[in-house]
């Protein structure tokens, strides 16, 4: 197609139509070459921002639990006169060393016999400080940590009771060591306890009520089938035990094997491996071993890689002594190299008696 036959209207849209490919075609890489790396600069920012926001989210729904679970320890925790909070937690603790409340009449009430309840610390402290932390704490940072220690003598279901309503109490308190320790000849056990409780000053409580949480499992059931019961003492299974099946005696001969045979300046040696023993021997013709209750000898080490060995040993039936010689291969055991030889001369009779009678 000439250009200069078109019309001059049409030739002047080719030119435009294929000056417009060229600048798209030359505009593109440009494009990219100049703001590529803006853009791709500006992807990263926005990746960036993006997981400082879901890492943002991630501790404002961190700092939400964490100031539901001081509104919730402010409303249950002692009251903030420590003479007062103290002293009304003991006495908690005492009445509920003394008795549990049955769940039925069938239930038996358990106590702590000789039970001692004592304040051993009360220390009032300060909430450190956060590592990145650039505001000065204030007063509400403040609370005051009560230890007490009980001790007595309890019954083993007489502690799960007792450590049932301890935990079963809302307000922030912790067991932070027991020990149990048994009693010679007793259905009881010795037992202390070290506890922490909280008093924080944002409590309105002017006095410590035991409050127990809704719709608690009771535990009593688990405890009688875990604690009821002695566990200083041997265990004995209530179940009749199956009965004892006697070992399958283990004999030396299906564990020695012939692991192979080497040679130097004409003289063979047979290695021999000795399971049960765990180590391996290495023997010459003319050296004696003991596999069990049967006395060995090595007669021959033959150049097919086998070694003959003389054994004497006793009838199981008579009690004489039999000696005889097996021919052993290697990766053989004693056992596997009697067995065979067994076979192979059942076979040479009952082809012997085959022969006689085609004879006859």
């Amino acid at each position: 197609m000439n250009l200069a036959n078109l019309d001059p209207k049409k030739r002047e849209q080719y030119l435009m139509i294929f000056t417009g490919v060229m600048l798209v075609i030359a505009v593109i890489p440009l494009s990219y070459y100049l703001f590529g790396a803006n853009i791709t600069a500006m992807q990263n920012k926005i990746t960036e921002a993006e997981e400082e926001i879901e890492k943002l989210e991630i501790r404002q729904r961190a700092m939400t639990k964490y100031e539901k679970d001081i509104r919730q320890n402010a409303a249950d925790a002692l009251p903030p006169v420590q003479e007062l909070a103290a002293a009304e937690y003991k006495n908690w603790l005492t009445s509920l060393l003394s008795t549990f409340p049955a769940q039925n009449q069938n239930q038996r009430i358990h106590n702590f016999e000789g039970a001692q309840v004592t304040n051993t610390v009360t220390s009032p402290q300060k909430a450190p400080t956060n590592r990145n932390q650039r505001t000065p704490q204030g007063p509400d940072t403040n609370f005051t940590v009560f230890k007490f220690n009980i001790s007595g003598k309890t019954t083993l279901m007489g502690l799960g009771a007792f450590l049932q309503k301890f935990y079963e109490v809302k307000t922030p308190h912790l067991i932070r060591r027991m020990t149990i320790s048994p009693i010679e000849n007793a259905q009881r056990v010795n037992v202390s306890i070290d506890i922490e409780a909280i008093s924080i000053p944002q409590t309105k409580n002017v006095s410590f009520i035991a409050e127990y949480k809704e719709n608690q499992p009771d535990w009593s059931t688990s405890i009688a089938s875990l604690v009821d019961r002695n566990f200083f003492v041997a265990f004995r299974r209530q179940d009749p035990a199956p009965p004892r099946v006697p070992p399958v005696p283990v004999t030396a001969d299906k564990f020695t094997y012939l692991n192979g045979i080497t040679w130097s300046n004409g003289q063979g040696q047979a290695w021999f491996d000795f399971r049960l023993e765990g180590r391996q021997r290495f023997f010459k013709v003319g050296d004696n071993f003991r596999i069990g209750t049967a006395n060995c000898q090595i007669d021959a080490i033959n150049d097919d890689l086998t070694v003959d060995v003389s054994v004497t040993s006793r009838d199981r039936d008579t009690g004489q002594p039999i000696q005889f010689i097996l021919p052993i291969k290697r990766g053989e055991t004693i056992y596997d190299a009697f067995n065979r030889d067994e076979d192979e001369q059942e076979d040479a009779s009952q082809q012997t008696v085959a022969l006689q009678t085609v004879s006859g």
